[in-house]
């Protein structure tokens, strides 16, 4: 969930405090979910996240208002991300971290962390598809603060977070619009994404494949379509790669708000870190994680663990234990996974069922994960680390206070 936090937006409100939107966290592969996420304060305007661990919507898939090609499979190998795509090599999305560093005050952040969600689960959502934007007709989105302003190559057939048909995304909700366009080299988020009639409105955060992007990726204390200032697609669990039994890179992961650094309200409390570069007002945890923190499954839990019944939960659990999961945003289920209603519609017997499901490392509690230093370099070089406990806080930056915005 984002929240509002800058003048010209909606209200004209800066740096809400959110509430936390609640889950049945409930909903698997194949079933309809109800609201998901909350915190955060990134994108246009305040609300919760989509569909909680579905991949069939409640409002159908199909839009009648928009000609072009059909949103299908995107990727050229078994990643979301082009295989071709720099970013393989210059994002954190992609640095192995299976031997860096523990940070000094791990333990004290974890113990700030009572539980995932509202359940204590640790469950995967299924409700996030990504579109292919190839020769699809282009769409301008107005621009707002912060906002990239450039056409968005929008299918005839697709859907908005929580496999919503465009256009039936209730107000409220995240509505994360996630489109590829791998021959561009360019990867279009929206959020709070809504059609009405051909006009298209939300929050625009347009990445370049080929481009390699500064620390503070948009600008410190620039916004995304994510709270950390993050793109989403290369943190979330692509549907091919999971059938190929490897996933690649790190996780986009989410938390509740009052497990987040930071004080309810306070935009002057510094509560992120590298690689994150914009936070939320909503963190409420004096010693909790900051936004962009990174956490890696200790190895006390095998892949030969009896509890992990299925092939994509083994492969899951390796990619959390080698590239671990990033804070990126707030609400209540943690890891989200690519929905399969694309893949489906190009062929129908593709499905999560008996690969993955909503709760299949559901065992995993905070105390399994540690919180790793933070990487002085960006990953092409030979890395060193902020792992003591004042390098650590010395690198934390207030969540907002964007003042240029790094264009693709």
């Amino acid at each position: 969930m984002h929240l509002l936090r800058r003048g010209v937006l909606a209200l004209g409100l800066v740096g809400l405090v959110g509430t936390q939107a609640c889950s049945s966290e409930e909903a698997g592969p194949g079933t309809s979910g109800t609201s998901g996420t909350g915190g955060g304060t990134s994108g246009a305007s305040g609300g919760t996240s989509g569909a909680n661990g579905g991949t069939s919507g409640a409002n159908g898939g199909t839009d009648v208002g928009t000609s072009g090609t059909s949103g299908g499979p995107v990727a050229e190998d078994d990643g979301l991300i082009p295989s071709t795509s720099i970013w393989r090599k210059t994002t954190e999305w992609y640095r192995p971290i299976d031997a860096a560093p523990v940070a000094a005050h791990s333990a004290e952040m974890i113990g700030a962390l009572a539980k995932w969600g509202t359940t204590g689960i640790f469950q995967i959502d299924f409700s996030i598809s990504v579109l292919d934007g190839k020769g699809a007709p282009k769409v301008t989105i107005p621009a707002q603060d912060e906002a990239d302003s450039d056409p968005v190559p929008i299918p005839a057939q697709g859907y908005i977070e929580g496999d919503y048909a465009y256009g039936a995304c209730p107000d409220g909700e995240d509505c994360h619009l996630l489109v590829l366009d791998p021959g561009s080299n360019l990867l279009f988020e929206v959020y709070q994404a809504q059609k009405s009639g051909a006009a298209w409105s939300g929050f625009l955060a347009t990445w370049q494949l080929d481009k390699t992007y500064p620390r503070t990726n948009r600008g410190l204390g620039c916004s995304s379509a994510d709270a950390a200032g993050l793109p989403i697609v290369p943190g979330l669990i692509g549907y091919k790669e999971t059938k190929k039994g490897a996933i690649p890179h790190a996780l986009r992961f989410i938390l509740r708000n009052e497990y987040i650094r930071g004080v309810a309200g306070d935009r002057n409390r510094p509560n992120v870190v590298y690689p994150a570069s914009h936070g939320s007002t909503a963190g409420d945890a004096a010693k909790g994680i900051p936004y962009g923190g990174r956490l890696r499954l200790k190895k006390t839990i095998a892949e030969t663990d009896p509890r992990i019944k299925t092939p994509g939960g083994k492969a899951l659990l390796r990619a959390l234990q080698t590239y671990g999961m990033i804070l990126a945003d707030g609400g209540n289920i943690p890891l989200v996974a690519e929905s399969v209603k694309v893949h489906q519609d190009a062929n129908a017997a593709e499905t999560w069922e008996g690969l993955l499901g909503p709760r299949d490392l559901g065992f995993l509690q905070p105390s399994d994960f540690e919180v790793i230093a933070i990487p002085k370099d960006n990953p092409a070089g030979v890395p060193g680390w902020y792992a003591t406990k004042s390098e650590y806080e010395a690198q934390l930056q207030k969540p907002l206070g964007c003042v240029d915005v790094v264009q693709p």
